[in-house]
């Protein structure tokens, strides 16, 4: 007979040495069971204790000496709902645990032209009416009177107005002109350093360079996503 499930569910392989023995021999004592089992007398009694603890072996008192008998194999069931409900009433334990956990996160590498695009429209594709698209723009490098690069920005600017974003950015002083060219979007300058080129959409940011070859780094990090966030609107307040 194949008992190996009775090891998935719980009990040791002496435990069920035990418990098919007092199921085969019935109503014994302890004596007995030693023999037939053929394990010591301290392990019989952890294990019978254990097996009495599941609700698998019950026992009587003849005297001095309790003779021990086997549950009804349907005990199993039994002993099965009430793991069942422990782990049920154990669930909402583990689920706050979860919740202290960052809900997601991930770190993606992009390159060329084509990858930084494909990273900008990750970072909206969730994005719902309504949501807010924050960016800062530092440095387009050699870029900067790149009438590609302005395009580039103006066919993405169209993919947010599509998914109707409220747009906001901060952007060097020195870059008003290019600026003033793109419509829709509400833009504050500032002579400040700024920080490094990237856009904030929902819980996910992504960091571009334009150097020779273009990339972006893409983040989904909740609690560092945020952080972010509070920068810029602290920096866009003060530039009131």
């Amino acid at each position: 007979m194949d008992t190996k499930v009775l090891e998935d569910i719980g009990l040791s392989e002496r435990e069920i040495r035990v418990y098919m023995t007092l199921l085969e021999e019935g109503p014994s004592s302890a004596g007995a069971i030693l023999e037939k089992a053929s394990i010591q007398n301290s392990v019989f009694h952890f294990c019978v204790n254990r097996l009495i603890e599941k609700g698998l072996v019950g026992y009587v008192k003849k005297g001095k000496i309790r003779i021990y008998n086997a549950a009804e194999p349907e005990s199993f069931m039994v002993y099965l709902e009430e793991k069942k409900n422990a782990v049920e009433k154990l669930l909402p334990e583990l689920k706050a645990k979860q919740s202290l956990v960052e809900e997601k996160r991930s770190v993606e590498m992009f390159e060329g032209m084509k990858g930084v695009w494909n990273a900008l429209i990750e970072l909206i594709a969730d994005a719902k009416p309504g949501d807010d698209f924050l960016f800062f723009t530092a440095d387009l490098g050699d870029y900067e009177k790149d009438e590609s690069v302005q395009k580039f920005y103006e066919r993405y600017h169209l993919q947010r107005k599509k998914r109707k974003l409220n747009v906001k950015g901060i952007s060097p002083t020195r870059l008003r002109k290019m600026h003033e060219s793109w419509a829709g979007r509400m833009i504050r300058y500032t002579d400040l350093p700024m920080p490094a080129n990237h856009g904030i959409c929902g819980d996910k940011v992504v960091f571009m360079s334009w150097d020779e070859k273009p990339s972006a780094i893409l983040i989904q990090q909740k609690n560092f996503v945020e952080r972010q966030r509070k920068f810029f609107w602290a920096m866009w307040e003060r530039l009131e």
